[in-house]
């Protein structure tokens, strides 16, 4: 006979065996409740999955979300080559006195390369246009950096050394 205090939340399980029921007493007893208790948190757990997306409809979203990623990602790449085409545009602009061989007053170095050159201690001349956003083949924006460099190097401001361009001290 079902105590009042149950009556009508009260309800039978039927195991298919013995050792089933055991089985599911022993995963009650690892998670440190009832078996009832147990069996009502398993069925409430699958009532909310059901009402969640389908594996399925997981499984497609991420492909869609990986596809839209890789489109992002080349986009990224594309813009990132046009942004560096300016930059390197703008430094020639900015620099283009170097490139003439009879200039005659003043020209401005660069102020980050300069930079560059003393805030770390030796610089491979590819390092340095990468750092500068340079395209590294564009033949004058190469050669006005490195007479930026020869001109540094001619005040006595930095050293050619094997191993790259190096700030003196």
């Amino acid at each position: 006979m079902v105590d009042s205090a149950f009556k009508g939340r009260y309800c039978n399980v039927y195991f298919p065996s013995e050792e089933d029921r055991q089985r599911w007493e022993n995963w009650a007893k690892e998670a440190g409740v009832s078996l009832s208790k147990f069996i009502y948190e398993a069925v409430e757990r699958y009532k909310e999955e059901d009402r969640s997306q389908s594996k399925l409809e997981i499984v497609k979203e991420l492909a869609q979300l990986r596809e839209e990623n890789n489109k992002l990602r080349e986009e990224l790449k594309l813009k990132s080559l046009v942004m560096q085409k300016y930059e390197t545009e703008i430094f020639k602009l900015q620099h283009e006195a170097f490139l003439q061989n009879d200039f005659s007053g003043s020209r401005r170095i660069s102020n980050e390369l300069v930079e560059l050159l003393k805030r770390k201690g030796v610089w491979k001349s590819e390092d340095l246009l990468k750092a500068l956003n340079v395209d590294a083949k564009d033949i004058d924006a190469t050669r006005i950096i490195y007479r930026q460099l020869s001109t540094l190097q001619d005040f006595g401001l930095i050293d050619e050394t094997s191993r790259g361009w190096k700030w003196k001290s």
